[in-house]
């Protein structure tokens, strides 16, 4: 029987690590993470409203929702804009570079079996 494609692996062990996944309150919280690496990466700040004009990360509560979450785990640092006193700044912070690092690893351990 011949292997099936990376890519197919990939996409059923994200499936199956949703479906064991019991915390509900960090559903789609990964995404933002990945999404503020990569504007970091490119030395784009990041602003909630960014997140909520992407149409990504769902309604303006959701995505408040899910910043408070990152937040309070220590996966993002969040801080008034210094040039404008209504947006908030969001940052990675070490934790939360650390965990997409280790979703990095397993991913590639998962994709060489």
């Amino acid at each position: 029987m011949p292997k099936s494609p990376a890519y197919a692996r990939w996409l059923n062990a994200m499936a199956i690590a949703r479906k064991e996944s019991s915390d509900a309150e960090f559903e789609g919280c990964e995404e933002i993470l990945a999404f503020m690496s990569i504007k970091e990466a490119s030395n784009e700040p990041v602003k909630i409203t960014d997140l909520v004009q992407s149409l990504r990360f769902g309604t303006g509560p959701t995505v408040h929702r899910k910043v408070s979450t990152l937040s309070e785990r220590g996966l993002i640092k969040v801080s008034a804009s210094k040039t404008d006193g209504r947006a908030k700044n969001l940052v990675l912070t070490k934790v939360g570079e650390d965990l997409l690092k280790e979703r990095t690893k397993l991913m590639v351990s998962m994709l060489k079996a």
